[in-house]
């Protein structure tokens, strides 16, 4: 199985980040499977609408690494790994002695919301696109009492085993009275969706039980009745015992961020969790204390502002202006591309190009801020417009006297946005006064360690390596960037791994052991990316050189992206040669054309993203992805995908389709410094070859996301920040 980031490394930093010294006192317990509930129940609780974690849990023979999150107020989703210690992976002479690694996501919904007069409902499944071993769906209410909260649930599956109940559902559909036995094959291929199984079984049982919130600040004790009695426990290799169907725990909050967690379960084994978590809704990190203070609003003088108006500007006026409006905005970390004054229009607009600020409404302030104590009185409307490679993203337009009130403490930002403008984006600076600011050619340079590894498979639980990694980039002309990323092996057991891929495709992804083995010095990236603007709302790209560790060659791309509408639509194509094990510069013989039709949708709630890509893939299949994503106003962005191709389940191996999840967080959140640089990280529970795509080259729709219409509305409020 392949992981694209160090799961346990960075989940660690992630829930020290979020640490902090107030005890938590939300009522958010975490049960042994990740999820809200009890130990090994869960409840209709949910946690705060952003939270995001990992946390890890064990009782014997089940030792779980978890990640989990709430990105909608009624949604929880969790991505467990569980490493079953009494199981052989496989056959003794193919396993090398380690133990069965189960894979599973679990999703819970909530129904109803608590009220003075109905509880909190929820339904959930345990196991979605697993093998099984821990399928269980549930419908479960929660109802508080003072200082307790009480839960009961009916369970389908693994959650109410014990149970004797006669399925409702079987009155409905015959397809739901289905044998549950065995490893959950019957209804469903493992790795596939599992949606054969859901709410299946002759029978259901209850489960439920009671939350105290005790007078010791951050505890919390639970008892609960366990719905399952172990009889048909499906992923271990011996029996499991029950003495007697109650659990007993207790839960305590070390801080915001950190939980640890006690039981006694099944009546004779002792059971342990820890979760680590923060909100990526509500998180901005620390004070951006190495930011530059915003700049003194300097009001016109009331007789200068009937001051005449010149028919032209004279050059070496001009000439003055822009240099002291240049010092002005580097300032802030603010670079002028281009400037131009319209003297019969009252009007000024402003290029520049800057990395600090990832909202595009703080940059357009701070620029006003700063041009108010340049520019000359006759000046009463300034244009702002944000350059990214070379293209425009976004333009707002801002009326200085409200500007100037608001310094006066006479005005408000909802004033300031009343008479303000955004207007579409343009081409190019077209007839501007003065082009050409930015001295060329820049380049910047960036040195740090990182991390590959492989969790999971018959060879051993985790393989790690620990690098160095050198990056540079070279902006020779105003659209054209080179960049490169080489890496350096500090430390690795990569050579301890022996499986070889199965897989009956072309090795397109699956030969990743290889690369892990022999691209340990590796020449990561090293391309060319040429962007422009053909048209308002249209941006282009070209691109050539070695894109990723795995795949080199050229590639272009398409985007038309409408002002302030909610939708976009792409076009991308490539030819990519697979690239040598040794990651530098030789290649390997296969190669492929593959290209895709984008369509981009954001909705108007919940910072909502949605991605369908349709077209042709790395190993030559054709079908569809469709990406999910959740952007909080920290800036992070958490999503699932999901990838449908021609290629029949059987032949795709183990998985059936391609899938997972990404987070995208912003270094906001753990630097004292505003940047618009961030981490992405993407986790597939297995590496196989059906429904790859390959990145080659810089992504237009993130490259000119700054402009996004929504969220410029949105965050209007940091125009005076």
């Amino acid at each position: 199985m392949g992981c694209r980031f160090p799961l346990l490394v960075r989940l660690a930093a992630l829930g020290l980040a979020a640490v902090s010294t107030a005890r938590a006192d939300d009522g958010l317990n975490l049960n042994d499977f990740g999820g809200v509930g009890l130990l090994q129940t869960p409840s209709a609780r949910f946690a705060d609408e952003g939270t995001f974690g990992g946390g890890l849990s064990s009782i014997k023979p089940y030792n779980q690494i978890q990640i989990f999150a709430t990105p909608l107020p009624w949604l929880e989703a969790v991505f467990r790994y569980t490493d079953v210690i009494d199981r052989p992976y496989g056959p003794e002479s193919f396993s090398g002695f380690q133990s069965y690694k189960d894979r599973s996501f679990g999703f819970k919904l909530r129904l109803v919301e608590e009220s003075a007069v109905w509880p909190q409902l929820a339904i959930g499944i345990q196991d979605f696109g697993g093998t099984g071993v821990f399928g269980g769906e549930y419908l479960v209410a929660s109802r508080r009492w003072y200082d307790w909260d009480f839960s009961f649930g009916l369970g389908w599956g693994r959650l109410g085993e014990g149970g004797d109940l006669r399925n409702p559902l079987t009155q409905i559909a015959q397809r739901f009275d289905r044998d549950r036995t065995g490893t959950g094959t019957s209804t469903s291929t493992p790795g596939g969706s599992g949606v054969g199984r859901l709410f299946t079984g002759g029978t259901i049982g209850p489960f439920g039980g009671v939350q105290w919130r005790t007078p010791i600040d951050g505890l919390r004790l639970q008892l609960e009745y366990d719905g399952n009695d172990y009889s048909n426990e499906r992923g271990t290799g011996s029996s499991v015992r029950q003495r007697i169907p109650v659990n007993i725990g207790a839960d305590y909050a070390v801080s915001d961020g950190v939980h640890l967690g006690l039981g006694y379960e099944r009546g004779e084994r002792l059971s342990f969790r820890l979760s680590l978590r923060t909100n990526l809704e509500t998180g901005r990190g620390p004070v951006k204390v190495l930011d530059p203070l915003p700049p003194a609003i300097q009001a016109r003088a009331p007789e200068s502002l009937g001051s005449p108006v010149p028919e032209v500007v004279a050059p070496a006026e001009l000439q003055a202006l822009t240099g002291r409006l240049a010092t002005a905005l580097s300032q802030q970390a603010f670079a002028l591309s281009a400037f131009d004054l319209q003297p019969s229009g009252r009007a000024a607009t402003i290029w520049l190009e800057q990395q600090r600020f990832r909202s595009a409404t703080r940059v357009a302030g701070r620029a006003v801020r700063s041009a108010t104590g340049v520019l000359p009185p006759w000046i009463d409307r300034i244009t702002v417009v944000g350059v990214d490679g070379g293209v425009e993203t976004w333009r707002i337009t801002i009326n200085r006297r409200e500007f100037e009130k608001f310094g006066q403490f006479r005005g408000s930002p909802e004033e300031i946005r009343r008479t303000a403008d955004l207007d579409p984006v343009q081409p190019d600076p077209g007839t501007a006064d003065v082009q050409g600011l930015i001295k060329l050619p820049t380049w910047s340079w960036d040195t740090g360690p990182g991390f590959r590894q492989q969790i999971g498979g018959p060879d051993g639980f985790y393989f790690g390596q620990l690098l160095w990694r050198l990056t540079g980039d070279v902006r020779p002309t105003e659209h054209l960037t080179f960049s490169a990323a080489l890496s350096f092996n500090l430390l690795n057991n990569f050579d301890d791994i022996t499986l070889e891929s199965n897989s009956q495709l072309p090795h397109v992804r699956s030969d990743i052991v290889d690369y892990l083995q022999q691209g340990q010095q590796a020449v990561s990236r090293l391309e060319t990316n040429y962007i422009w603007s053909p048209a308002a709302g249209v941006y282009a790209r070209l691109s050539a050189g070695l894109f990723e560790d795995m795949y080199g060659g050229v590639a272009g791309e398409l985007l038309w992206r409408p002002h302030f509408q909610r939708w976009a639509v792409g076009l991308d194509a490539n030819v990519v040669q697979q690239r040598d094990y040794a990651v530098r510069f030789n290649f390997r013989d296969y190669r492929v054309a593959t290209g895709h039709v984008n369509l981009y949708y954001d909705f108007p709630w919940h910072g909502l993203k949605a991605k369908l890509s349709v077209g042709r893939y790395l190993a030559r299949d054709w079908g569809s992805t469709i990406e999910v994503a959740r952007e909080f106003r920290s800036g992070a962005t958490l999503g699932v995908f999901a990838t449908f191709t021609d290629v029949p389940a059987k032949v795709f191996g183990e998985g059936s389709f391609d899938k997972g999840f990404f987070l995208n967080l912003p270094f906001d959140l753990v630097f004292p410094r505003s940047t618009r640089r961030s981490v992405n990280f993407l986790f597939r529970p297995l590496t196989r070859d059906g429904g790859q795509k390959v990145r080659d080259g810089i992504d237009l729709y993130n490259a000119t996301d700054a402009g996004n219409g929504g969220r410029i509305v949105s965050d209007w409020a940091d125009v005076v920040r």
